[in-house]
């Protein structure tokens, strides 16, 4: 389940249209769900999952994992910091892609702005966290690596363009955790839209044991949640120049969640 990132070949970015599109995604990978783990599970894990895939069951799960959600975020004494930035852009008109590490994918539907758009799994377990968020207002786009690519990338792209902010864990959803794949350099390319990394931090958090260690914060403790300043990627084709803004950009969001750790723990 993830705000899931395009892996994108490091070439061919343009905001040309439809045909140019077409060019485009069948080279892209939309990864959207982990298939590397294939352990055996019971017949009563199997009933479950057979009832999540369920309409009945998807809405039930959906809706407890957003309560759940929305419980431990109010119990919670946050500080936000540097939202100014974001809401300056908006203000102008702008959207942008917004970016944060798929390990802090549970506290983010709470404070993304409205309207927002996410790249959604149409996979049943992609489907939970889709409704979930539905709640905090965000929107899911559905898209993967085999069904949809294309049509999830000209949705995400017409969300930006008809005033709705575009959500990408850039290490989404298998990893490596904090590596940054080329799809939200190749989005804001396409989009001519700024890029703003967000994190968030708590001493107080639960991590599951997953590829990323997801943070799940505990109720009633504090946290701060950080935005960075926006960041303009200049427009290129040169395939050398497209790593090299990759590579910066995730050194900005490594650099941005270090100081936003290292500021709540000095608290």
């Amino acid at each position: 389940m993830a705000f899931t990132d395009y892996h994108i070949p490091a070439h061919n970015y343009s905001k040309t249209g439809n045909k140019k599109l077409r060019f485009m995604l069948p080279e892209y990978q939309v990864i959207l769900y982990n298939r590397n783990s294939r352990q055996e599970v019971g017949p009563s894990f199997m009933r479950i999952k057979q009832f999540i895939r369920t309409r009945i069951g998807l809405f039930i799960t959906s809706f407890v994992l957003a309560m759940i959600m929305f419980v431990i975020m109010r119990s919670m004494r946050w500080t936000e910091q540097n939202r100014d930035a974001l809401n300056s852009l908006l203000a102008s008109g702008r959207q942008p892609v917004i970016i944060f590490w798929h390990e802090h994918i549970f506290a983010m539907p709470a404070f993304l702005p409205k309207p927002s758009s996410a790249l959604q799994s149409p996979h049943p377990d992609g489907r939970i966290l889709a409704h979930a968020v539905r709640y905090f207002g965000l929107r899911p786009i559905w898209g993967s690596s085999n069904r949809n690519a294309l049509s999830g990338m000209r949705q995400m792209l017409r969300e930006v363009k008809t005033g709705r902010c575009a959500v990408i864990t850039p290490d989404g959803p298998r990893g490596p955790a904090r590596h940054l794949a080329h799809g939200a350099v190749g989005l804001a390319h396409l989009a001519d839209a700024p890029i703003i990394p967000v994190a968030w931090h708590t001493p107080n958090c639960w991590h599951l044991s997953s590829w990323d260690k997801t943070r799940i914060p505990r109720p009633f403790s504090t946290g701060l949640i950080r935005w960075g300043e926006p960041v303009y990627l200049e427009k290129t084709r040169d395939k050398q120049k497209i790593e090299a803004q990759r590579q910066m950009l995730e050194e900005v969001l490594n650099t941005h969640l270090a100081e936003t750790d290292r500021q709540m723990a000095s608290q």
